[in-house]
């Protein structure tokens, strides 16, 4: 990965691994600027892909709607 992957790549690597480590709201919401500016949309879109896919399915669908619709409550979408 060093020699040969992408600058933009390696960034986004070391920035979700602060995002991972400092577990904040406001560090994910600066993942999610960085990864806006450093990736191409279909790179994102394999990211939330991967990261939906490894959730079970409820949760998953609870992190789609927030993410989509920006609230969540028991009932569905606020």
């Amino acid at each position: 990965m060093s020699l040969y992957g992408k600058d933009s790549h390696k960034r986004i690597a070391k920035a979700v691994g602060f995002a991972l480590t400092i577990g904040t709201s406001a560090a994910w919401h600066e993942l999610t600027v960085l990864l806006m500016f450093r990736l191409t949309e279909a790179e994102r879109a394999g990211l939330a892909y991967a990261a939906l896919s490894s959730l079970s399915e409820d949760n998953a669908y609870d992190v789609a709607i927030l993410a989509l619709f920006g609230a969540v409550t028991a009932e569905g979408v606020q």
